[in-house]
């Protein structure tokens, strides 16, 4: 059983060579910058996933010896990093240094699959947050499907996953002022709610809404076998517990709003995510309950879809086994 470490304490940002990643190097940046002295480690990673030898394999029988392990190999791995990697790295290193965060910015250059190294380094190094961008969305599905933002969050690993939103600022200072805690009771969500809870402490955000998305069925079968507890009662109750964990964060009772609603899940928390205006989203991973999938599966899928323009951290239980 790995256990989580200390959310928000330590940062890994996966670096493409497609410039796709500015917007998770501000978020990043901002993200550090308002956490101060809690983060201690901000690490920028790239991993080349053989890219450097594309070029050069062909026609080479790789049974000739330690091909790989050659000065050749070394020379155009070198020699690669110098031209292509490097200027992209000192660029994001500088997009995350804008926000002035206090923690040291490294740069870790390293080969193989890309998911599968990043999931390597969370579990080898405990980093808790991973911040990455939106990418290979599919227009259909509404999902990361076949994008290493995918292997990431749906991968065995214990971090948390932040990720920028298409409305999130490309320049000036970033607010988080409202935020949107779906909520249905297991280890997930309660993580979540704690996780949001540091986070609250620090951003000094105007309000929290715990939002908990009932069955329409459960209610209907509810009412007809007036079976007890009722998915309203358990809703209540679900409420309860993470207004009390926020609580317990030193988040004043005012700035907890409480929402209990029934039907589509990922319709209900798109809907409210814009209604409230939330400047983030904290999801819990892996999730299921009575109460509804709020959050397990193709939900968590479809509300990454249809939330787009809004910032999500999609928060792991406290443990995994």
């Amino acid at each position: 059983m790995t256990k989580k470490p200390e959310p928000l304490t330590k940062f890994l940002l996966p670096i493409d060579g497609k410039g796709t990643f500015t917007a998770a190097c501000r978020l990043a940046g901002a993200l550090t910058a308002l956490l101060g002295d809690r983060v201690t480690e901000i690490t920028l990673l790239h991993v080349m996933a053989g890219r450097y030898l594309s070029t050069h394999m062909t026609n080479i029988d790789i049974r000739a010896g330690l091909v790989l392990e050659s000065e050749t190999f070394k020379r155009l791995r070198e020699e690669f990093i110098n031209r292509e990697i490097t200027p992209i790295m000192n660029k994001a290193k500088e997009l995350v240094a804008y926000y002035r965060p206090k923690a040291p910015i490294d740069m870790e250059i390293v080969d193989g699959k890309p998911a599968d190294k990043i999931l390597e380094f969370v579990r080898k190094y405990d980093y808790s947050t991973v911040v990455m961008q939106r990418r290979c969305m599919d227009p259909v599905k509404g999902s990361f499907i076949g994008s290493v933002t995918s292997g990431i969050l749906y991968g065995r690993g214990v971090c948390s996953v932040y990720i920028p939103g298409t409305d999130f600022p490309e320049e000036g200072p970033v607010d988080f002022k409202n935020i949107l805690i779906p909520v249905d009771g297991s280890a997930g969500s309660l993580a979540a709610v704690k996780e949001a809870g540091v986070f609250m402490s620090y951003a000094k955000a105007t309000r929290a809404i715990l939002l908990t998305v009932m069955d329409v069925a459960d209610i209907a079968e509810a009412a007809e076998s007036e079976s007890w507890p009722s998915p309203v009662e358990e809703a209540e109750g679900v409420l309860k517990t993470a207004r009390k964990e926020l609580e317990q964060a030193g988040i004043a009772s005012e700035r907890i709003v409480e929402k209990a609603v029934a039907g589509d899940p990922s319709e209900i928390i798109a809907s409210y995510a814009e209604e409230s205006d939330a400047d983030i989203i904290f999801l819990g991973r892996t999730i299921r309950s009575a109460i509804t999938d709020v959050l397990v599966g193709s939900v968590a899928r479809a509300v990454l879809g249809k939330c787009a323009k809004k910032t999500m951290a999609v928060v792991s239980p406290e443990e995994e086994e």
